[in-house]
């Protein structure tokens, strides 16, 4: 009796308990082709071949850092922080410390997307603790 009551559960909830993915597949695959110092070109290559019609252009900018927008479609649009070639301010390219912005407007979200590589680092920076922050590690 248990286990029918449990069948006819999950016959009747199990669709609603899907999961979903934070941002599109397509999406995903284009943000894992991007790697640090890759040209601003590159990138457009990469977006590209998904998305044929995308159209980029300068986003927020502070002195020889900020970002490009890539306006993949109504709904999305992506953001990666890039910097420029100070030896020609119209080269850019892709921030080592890559950061992404994945707009959705439909939803009227933005997901924040940050790498950080702690090889190599101490207790402290890994566990967010870095020396300036003012927190501390019982020791």
């Amino acid at each position: 009796m248990t286990t029918s009551i449990m069948l006819i559960y999950l016959a009747v909830f199990g669709a609603s308990l899907s999961i979903k993915s934070l941002i599109p597949d397509n999406i995903n695959q284009i943000l894992g082709s991007i790697q640090p110092n890759m040209s601003e070109t590159q990138v457009e290559e990469i977006i590209k071949n998904v998305y044929p019609e995308a159209v980029s252009r300068l986003g927020s900018w502070s002195g020889q850092t900020g970002y490009v927008d890539f306006e993949l479609t109504s709904r999305y649009t992506v953001s990666i922080s890039e910097y420029n070639d100070p030896e020609d301010f119209e080269l850019r390219f892709v921030h080592p410390d890559m950061l992404f912005y994945v707009y959705d407007y439909d939803l009227s979200q933005r997901i924040n997307i940050s790498f950080y590589n702690w090889e190599g680092i101490d207790e402290r920076e890994q566990a967010g603790c870095l020396s300036n922050c003012g927190c501390f590690l019982s020791e």
